[in-house]
């Protein structure tokens, strides 16, 4: 198998979060793979059609600052949409940060976005949009909150260095179950999940 079809491979799992990497391991966390930048044109020359466009990470939710059920629900919706985040830039870095080492489908989605960086492909689309439909009480022995959300993900393209299309998936929506904890003064993702059925 190629290492463009080993991606291909791998994307197919998720799209962003269609989770069927649903369970958890102990699986260390991957290193971050360092975000690229942006190409610049000179200021004589005009733009250059296939420079590439800045991505810009979602924006950290002032609510994440407190340990309650708000906060938990902020972390758990800013966490699923930093997922094409780390898919376009290779910028794993608050990905990990909020990562459990029991979290299956963290470790999963780090080492896809580890492949494609290395392999310099590009991950096209895939914005992740997340609402809150539903949080349960925090369990006392371990204080993870369990919440319910559901994503809805844009339609995905995955070129490789050349520009040949490798993957393509399309437009999505999950119903995930969260699972969460406030630990040592930040948000800790224990494990994500497709939501049961009820």
């Amino acid at each position: 198998m190629t290492r463009s079809r080993a991606i291909l491979a791998a994307t197919s799992i998720a799209a962003a979060a269609v989770l069927l990497v649903a369970g958890c391991d102990d699986d260390p966390p991957a290193t971050p793979s360092p975000e690229p930048t942006a190409a610049s044109a000179s200021p004589s020359a005009s733009p250059s059609p296939s420079a590439t466009a800045v991505v810009v990470a979602p924006e950290r939710p002032k609510a994440m600052d407190g340990d309650g059920p708000a906060g938990a629900e902020a972390a758990a919706v800013y966490f699923l949409e930093l997922d094409d985040y780390i898919m376009k830039t290779g910028d794993t870095a608050e990905w990990e940060s909020m990562s459990t080492s029991s979290c299956g489908h963290c470790a999963a989605r780090l080492d896809q976005a580890r492949d494609i960086a290395e392999q310099n492909a590009v991950w096209e689309g895939g914005e992740t949009e997340a609402r809150v439909v539903h949080t349960y009480e925090q369990d006392a022995a371990t204080s993870i909150w369990p919440i319910d959300v559901e994503i809805k993900v844009a339609p995905v393209t995955v070129n490789d260095a050349s520009g040949k299309q490798i993957f393509e998936d399309p437009a999505r929506e999950a119903g995930l179950r969260v699972e969460i904890a406030h630990k040592d003064g930040s948000w800790a993702v224990v494990g994500v999940a497709n939501r049961p059925e009820s």
